[in-house]
């Protein structure tokens, strides 16, 4: 919860709360954004190769993450033909059998990091009224 305790009288205060309105919209992109570049490193990365692996690894599937601006947010999507039977669906389904529990699953990863995103904005949306000159605190 966000608490703004107001000091100030007439055109300051008005002037400081539409700045503040304005700025709340670019927070929440700024921090979907951050967020989408973690899972897309997250994603990134391997296990450690099995003992004795003979299939030499093409970096396909790491470097096929991606990150596409919508206009409400963005997209982390794979398109490589294989991603979903390796880290699963984007609803946490169809990983191959010889994947579970050596490759996270993208679904996982996702939840991970949109369960942080709300202390986030919150955080942010206090450190911008505080220099817009308004007394904000989290509760």
């Amino acid at each position: 919860m966000v608490m703004l305790s107001i000091r100030f009288d007439g055109e300051l205060v008005r002037q400081g709360l539409e700045n503040l309105q304005a700025e709340i919209p670019q927070i929440g992109r700024r921090h979907i954004y951050d967020m989408v570049n973690r899972i897309t490193r997250e994603m990134e990365g391997y296990p450690p190769e099995r003992p004795g692996q003979r299939y030499e690894r093409t970096g396909r599937l790491g470097f096929g993450w991606k990150v596409e601006k919508l206009d409400n947010g963005y997209r982390v999507y794979n398109d490589t033909l294989y991603t979903k039977y390796v880290v699963g669906s984007a609803y946490g389904t169809n990983q191959a059998w010889m994947h579970v529990g050596r490759w996270q699953k993208y679904r996982d990863v996702v939840d991970r990091e949109v369960a942080k995103l709300p202390d986030e904005i919150a955080d942010e949306v206090v450190m911008v009224a505080r220099r817009d000159g308004f007394e904000a605190n989290r509760t």
